[in-house]
Formats: structure tokens, C-alpha cells, sequence
């Protein structure tokens, strides 16, 4: 697939990512994994800022992981930026592709416990292909998330249009290995979600299917920040 249009003109495509806001169980630094932790109120006022930072952006298709707080978020963003009621099915909610495979890492027995201080969790071996106690291992993550990317947004980006995903933190680890922006690292990158904030949006910038620019969107802005 080339990724010209039929002048010879090249596709500038977009993919925004953004992790949920605020859950309860964010609030208690407790690892939520795959539990359906519901958003706080900061965290439903972190979605609507998130769409005042997103306005300008018009996007083509949306999508979010099937537990509550990613989808939530995204209506909520979409919502409150102003531009994007073309997605609203006829019966006012939001047309919202949910897929798995931009789900949580599974978490296993280490959901529900703190990250702090929790003896099973400070105790447990860290590596990018060791799971948590019955849980996921980061480098099984990053594959589905990879497939996900190559098989549903790359060809949809190649055409020029602007997707939206929201995700998890180590969702958002995840995209930047499969979208090549960082390699696969020697250690665990479950250790390091702390970093992401929560919806904060971050923005792909692709010409013809490759990616030309990134960057977050930490405050007030639009296309071309």
C-alpha cells in the first residue's frame, strides 16, 4: 500500500493515545490489573480536560478497552471537546470500538494489593517475560498490543485518518515498543506505569504510515502543538 491518495499527495495520519483517569483504586495505589475499578470524580474531570486539550482533533474512530474506566474516559473526552458528535450513535452514546486487546495487563494475585509496601509484590521477580502470580508478563502484552497495531490502526493510519485509544498505563508502555518508538527492553516496564499520568493525551503524528513526529499534550492545545 503506498499511502498516497490518488494526486500523489502523501497521508498524514494521527493516533492519539491517553490512559484513563483517576480510578479508586489509583487513589489507594493499589494494582488494579483487570478489576473494573470505577473513576473517581477527579477522575471524570480528567476526562473532560483531556477533550478540552483534544479540541481541534476530529477523529475518524475511537477506541477503548472493554473495562469502565478507559470507556468512560473516552466519552467523556470526546464529549467536552466539542468536535467529535459525529461519533454518537442515534440514540445519543458513543460509538466507542471496545477491544481487548488494549485491555490492562492481568495483574493476577497482585490485584487489589499496594504497590508500596505489599510483601508478595516487593518480593516477586521482575523481568519483561515474568508475569505477576497468575497474571500476564509484559513481553505477552506488548505482542497483542503489537498485533492490534499492525492489523487494525497501521492500515487505517496509512490512509490518513485520526484514531483515538484509550488505554491503561502499561497499555501505553506497550505502544510505544510496538510502534517501534522504544525496543523491547531487558527488564520489566510493568515497574515504571507510575510515569504515565492519567489521561493525558499523547499524540502520534504519521506521513504516509510512518510515524514523523510525538508528543503529550499537557495542557491547552490542538493539531499542531
Amino acid at each position: 500500500m503506498s499511502g498516497k491518495d490518488a494526486t500523489g499527495d502523501k497521508k498524514q495520519g494521527t493516533l492519539v493515545l491517553f490512559r484513563h483517569g483517576q480510578t479508586e483504586y489509583n487513589s489507594r495505589g493499589l494494582f488494579t490489573g483487570l478489576v473494573d475499578s470505577p473513576l473517581t470524580e477527579k477522575g471524570e474531570e480528567q476526562g473532560r480536560e483531556a477533550g478540552r486539550r483534544l479540541q481541534g482533533f476530529v477523529f475518524d474512530k475511537a477506541y477503548s478497552s472493554s473495562l469502565s474506566r478507559a470507556f468512560n474516559t473516552a466519552a467523556l473526552a470526546l464529549a467536552a471537546s466539542g468536535c467529535n458528535d459525529h461519533l454518537k450513535k442515534p440514540d445519543g452514546t458513543w460509538d466507542i470500538t471496545v477491544d481487548d486487546a488494549v485491555i490492562e495487563a492481568d495483574a493476577g494475585d497482585f490485584a487489589g494489593r499496594r504497590h508500596s509496601d505489599d510483601p508478595l509484590v516487593l518480593s516477586w521477580p521482575r523481568g519483561y517475560d515474568i508475569s505477576p502470580p497468575n497474571g500476564e508478563s509484559d513481553r505477552d502484552m506488548v505482542a497483542r498490543v503489537k498485533k492490534f497495531y499492525d492489523e487494525e490502526l497501521v492500515p487505517r493510519l496509512e490512509r490518513g485518518e485520526t484514531l483515538l485509544v484509550s488505554c491503561h498505563s502499561g497499555i501505553m508502555k506497550a505502544f510505544e515498543i510496538a510502534t517501534g518508538l522504544k525496543p523491547e527492553p531487558g527488564h520489566d516496564i510493568w515497574s515504571t506505569r507510575n510515569g504515565v499520568p492519567n489521561a493525558t493525551p499523547v499524540v502520534y503524528e504519521y506521513e504516509d504510515g510512518r510515524i514523523k513526529r510525538e508528543y503529550r499534550i499537557d495542557g491547552p492545545a490542538g493539531p499542531g502543538r
